[in-house]
C-alpha cells in the first residue's frame, strides 16, 4: 500500500508542477487540436473532486462512529483518489480556458480558485499525521470548492443563474405599453443565448446581457441588420443544420423554438428598435400578432390548472417517446402530459399498454384514425386524470364505453366518424364530469341529438352542420382509405368521403380535377409504378374541397440484397443499404429516423442486386426529401448503371432534376429515371449532392445535402 500511496503522490506533484509551469509561460501556450478535446472533458471530470472532497469531510465529521481501521483505509484512498482527480480536473479546465477568445474576469476567479484548491489537496497529503493542520486545510478546501462551484456555475449559466427562480417573479410586469426588445425580445436572447454571451464569458466576443452590448456586436460584427433578417447573423445560425459548427444555440443547448425564431424574425423586419412597442405596429402586422399572442398566453398562465400529482419520471416520458407516439407536457412546469399516436399503419397495441407507466399524469390522449377497438377502452379507463380524449374515426362500436366512467375528470370525448349509436347514451350519462362530446359523422339521427341533449343537460354536444343553398360550407377532402404511401402491386386504392352522396372526382396524372372533365371514382382502381392520385369532392348545395394529393408507390420488384458504395454521414445512416428496399417510406419531417440514409461530402452511392433470375426493368425510382431550411435539396443530377457483373457497368441514363428558385414547402420527392428495358442482374444509382447552395438561400454557398429512403423498380 505504501508504494501504492507513493506513486500517486509523486504523480500527483508532477501534474501540480505541470500546471505550475503552464501557469507560469501561460502568454506562450498555444493548445494543439489533438489535445483540446482532453481540455473539454473538464465539464465531466469536475465532479469526481467535488464528491470526494465532501466525502473527506463527511468521514471526518462521523469518524466517531466508524471503526478506526475501517476509516484509516477508506479515508486514504478517497484523498488521494480526490487529489489525482483534482489535478487532472485543474488541468483540464487550465487546456479549456484557451479555447475561449477572450478571458473575463470570472474565468480567472474560477482558474485561480480551482488552482488553490489543486495545491490545497496536496497538502492533506503532506500533513496527513498532523491532525490539526490536516482539519484546518480540508475544511478551508471545502469552502475554496464551494466558491469554485459557484464561479464556474456562473461561466456556464450566466452568473444570474442561480437567483433566477426568484428574479422572475420580481420583474415588472409586460403589458401593451413594454417595449418590445425588454418584454418579449430579451426574455428569449437571455433563456437561450446569455450563457455563452454574457458578462464574463464572451464566446467570439459576444456579450448580450444588454441592449448597449449587443449594439457592439462580436466578431462577425452585429448579430442583426435592422430591417433585413435574413441576413442576420443571430437569424442565419439559428437556421443552419444542428451539425453544422456555426449553428446556434451549438447542439446540447435549449433551441430556439419555431414561435420565438418568428417573433425574432419579424422584430428584425420592423426595424429591431430599443423603444418600439405595440403602439408603433399595425394590427394588420404579423409582429403585432404575434406578440399580443404572445401577451395573451403570459396573461393566461396564472389560468393555467393545478395538478395534485408528481411530475413522471424524465427518463421514462423520454423512452416512451418514438416516431408514432409523442408525449410532452401540457405546459411548461407543468406535470400533466399531452400524448398523441400517429400512423395507423404502424399502430402497436403496446403503444398503448405501455402508456399506463405514466397513466397518473395523462390528461389529454390523441387516438384518432388509429385502429383502436371497444376491447381497447378497458387499457385507456385506467388513466385517473385524463381529462380529453380524441376517438374520432377509430373502430370502436361504443359498446364498452360505459368504462370510462372510471375516468372521473373526463371533460371532453371526440367520437366522430365511428360506428356508435343511440346505444352510447347511457354510458354517457354515467360521466360525472362531461362537458363536450363530439360526434360528427355517425349514424345518430337529428332526434336521437334532440334525444341525447334531453338526457344530458349541460353538456355541449356537437354534431356537425347541415348545408343550404343559401350558406353552403366546403366539403372536406376526400381521404385515401389505405391510409398508406405503399401499396401492394395487386392492391386496390380506395378513395372515400365521410358524407353520403360525395362524388369524388381524380386525376392521375398530377393535373387539378374538375367537377366536368374529371374521372369519377366508382370503383377501386390498381397502379401499375408510382403515381400522384389527386381528387376533389363534390356535392350538392356544397362548395367543393380542397384538393387532396397522394404520392403513392406499388412496391414493384424486389432485388434481393442491396450494398451502400458511398458511406452515409454518421449521424444519417437509418438502416444502412436495408433502408433502401425495405419497403418503409420516411417522413421528411422527421428526417432523424430509421428510413432515411444522408448524404452531404460524397454522392449517394448504392449497388442492388437482382439475383440470376432479374425482372424486366424500364422504371427507377429514387425516393428522397427535400427539406429546404435544413439544406436538403434535390439531387443535381443522378446516374443509373447496370450490367451483369458489378465491376463492369454501364452508363444507362443520367438526369438532371429541376432546382427550385425559392423556398418551397416540405415534401417527399419521387424522380423517376425511365430506360431501355432491361433485366440486368445489378443496377447502381448515384446521386449528387448541391455542392454549392444558390445566391437566394440563406446558406448560399454551403453545401447541400441529399437524403434517399426508398429504391423502386418497375
Amino acid at each position: 500500500m505504501e508504494k501504492v500511496e507513493k506513486v500517486v503522490s509523486n504523480l500527483v506533484l508532477f501534474l501540480l508542477s505541470l500546471l505550475t509551469l503552464l501557469l507560469l509561460f501561460e502568454d506562450y501556450v498555444q493548445v494543439p487540436v489533438w489535445l483540446q478535446p482532453f481540455g473539454r472533458m473538464h465539464p465531466l471530470m469536475l465532479h469526481f473532486p467535488i464528491v470526494l472532497v465532501v466525502a473527506l469531510v463527511l468521514l471526518q465529521l462521523f469518524k466517531k462512529h466508524l471503526d478506526p481501521s475501517s476509516f484509516e483505509k477508506i479515508n486514504k484512498f478517497s484523498l488521494y483518489l480526490a487529489a489525482i482527480t483534482t489535478s487532472l480536473t485543474t488541468l483540464m479546465g487550465f487546456l479549456l480556458s484557451h479555447e475561449e477568445s477572450t478571458i473575463s474576469d470570472l474565468m480567472q476567479l474560477h482558474k485561480w480558485f480551482g488552482v488553490l484548491i489543486n495545491y490545497l489537496i496536496y497538502f492533506l497529503i503532506l500533513v496527513y499525521n498532523r491532525r490539526v493542520f490536516y482539519k484546518i486545510l480540508l475544511y478551508t478546501g471545502l469552502i475554496v470548492l464551494i466558491f469554485t462551484g459557484h464561479f464556474g456555475a456562473g461561466l456556464t449559466h450566466g452568473t444570474g443563474f442561480l437567483t433566477e427562480p426568484i428574479m422572475k417573479n420580481r420583474k415588472s410586469e409586460i403589458t401593451e405599453e413594454s417595449a418590445l426588445f425588454e418584454g418579449f425580445v430579451q426574455p428569449i436572447l437571455l433563456s437561450k443565448c446569455e450563457g455563452c454571451h454574457n458578462e464574463q464569458k464572451k464566446k467570439g466576443g459576444l456579450n448580450m446581457s444588454s441592449w448597449p452590448e449587443i449594439l457592439k456586436g462580436g466578431e462577425n460584427g452585429p448579430i442583426w441588420i435592422a430591417g433585413d433578417p435574413d441576413s442576420s447573423e443571430m437569424i442565419r445560425r439559428s437556421l443552419l443544420p444542428m451539425e453544422h459548427d456555426d449553428h446556434m444555440p451549438p447542439e446540447g443547448k435549449p433551441q430556439l423554438t419555431a414561435s420565438e425564431l418568428r417573433l425574432l424574425k419579424n422584430w428584425i423586419r420592423a426595424g429591431a428598435g430599443e423603444h418600439m412597442s405595440l403602439a408603433d405596429l399595425s394590427p394588420n402586422d404579423s409582429l403585432y400578432q404575434l406578440v399580443t399572442d404572445r401577451l395573451a398566453s403570459l396573461q393566461k398562465q396564472d389560468d393555467l390548472p393545478k395538478y395534485d400529482f408528481k411530475h413522471a419520471d424524465e427518463e421514462l416520458v423520454a423512452s416512451l417517446n418514438n416516431p408514432y407516439r409523442t408525449i410532452k407536457q401540457e405546459s411548461p412546469g407543468s406535470p400533466a402530459l399531452d400524448v398523441n399516436i400517429y400512423v395507423r399503419q404502424a399502430f402497436k397495441l403496446e403503444y398503448l399498454t405501455e402508456l399506463k407507466k405514466i397513466r397518473e399524469q395523462i390528461v389529454f390522449l390523441n387516438l384518432a384514425y388509429m385502429p383502436i377497438i371497444d376491447e381497447n377502452i378497458e387499457v385507456i379507463s385506467s388513466f385517473p386524470n385524463l381529462q380529453k380524449l380524441n376517438l374520432n374515426h377509430t373502430d370502436i362500436t361504443g359498446k364498452t364505453l360505459n368504462l370510462l366512467s372510471s375516468c372521473e375528470k373526463l371533460k371532453s370525448l371526440a367520437i366522430s366518424g365511428t360506428d356508435v349509436d343511440i346505444e352510447i347514451l347511457e354510458a354517457l350519462k354515467s360521466f360525472s364530469a362531461i362537458e363536450e362530446i363530439f360526434v360528427w359523422n355517425t349514424v345518430l339521427t337529428s332526434d336521437e341529438f334532440d334525444q341525447m341533449r334531453d338526457a344530458l343537460p349541460g353538456v355541449s354536444i356537437y354534431q356537425g352542420y347541415s348545408a343550404d343553398s343559401e350558406s353552403p360550407l366546403q366539403l372536406s377532402p376526400p381521404v385515401l382509405k389505405n391510409k398508406k404511401q405503399m401499396i401492394s402491386n395487386d392492391e386496390d386504392v380506395v378513395l372515400q368521403h365521410n358524407l353520403s352522396n360525395v362524388t369524388i372526382r381524380y386525376t392521375l396524372d398530377g393535373s387539378e380535377p374538375d367537377s366536368v372533365t374529371s374521372q369519377i371514382f366508382e370503383k377501386p382502381f390498381q397502379l401499375e409504378s408510382y403515381v400522384t392520385v389527386k381528387a376533389k369532392s363534390y356535392k350538392e348545395n356544397w362548395l367543393a374541397s380542397e384538393v387532396a394529393s397522394y404520392v403513392l408507390f406499388t412496391k414493384g420488384f424486389q432485388p434481393l440484397k442491396s450494398h451502400l458504395i458511398e458511406t452515409p454521414n454518421e449521424k444519417y445512416r437509418g438502416n444502412g443499404a436495408e433502408s433502401l428496399i425495405d419497403k418503409e417510406k420516411g417522413d421528411i419531417n422527421k428526417f432523424i429516423e430509421k428510413h432515411w440514409l444522408g448524404y452531404k461530402d460524397s454522392p449517394f452511392s448504392a449497388l442492388v442486386d437482382f439475383g440470376e433470375n432479374p425482372p424486366n426493368v424500364d422504371e427507377i425510382v429514387l425516393s428522397c426529401g427535400k427539406r429546404m431550411s435544413s439544406y436538403i435539396m434535390l439531387p443535381t443530377r443522378i446516374e443509373v448503371w447496370g450490367g451483369e457483373k458489378k465491376e463492369e457497368l454501364k452508363l444507362l441514363k443520367q438526369i438532371v432534376p429541376n432546382q427550385p428558385t425559392t423556398y418551397e414547402p416540405n415534401s417527399e420527392e419521387a424522380l423517376s429515371i425511365s430506360i431501355a428495358q432491361s433485366n440486368f442482374r445489378y443496377y447502381k444509382i448515384v446521386a449528387h449532392p448541391m455542392k454549392r447552395l444558390p445566391d437566394w438561400h440563406s446558406g448560399k454557398g454551403d453545401l447541400g445535402w441529399v437524403f434517399v429512403d426508398e429504391l423502386f423498380f418497375y
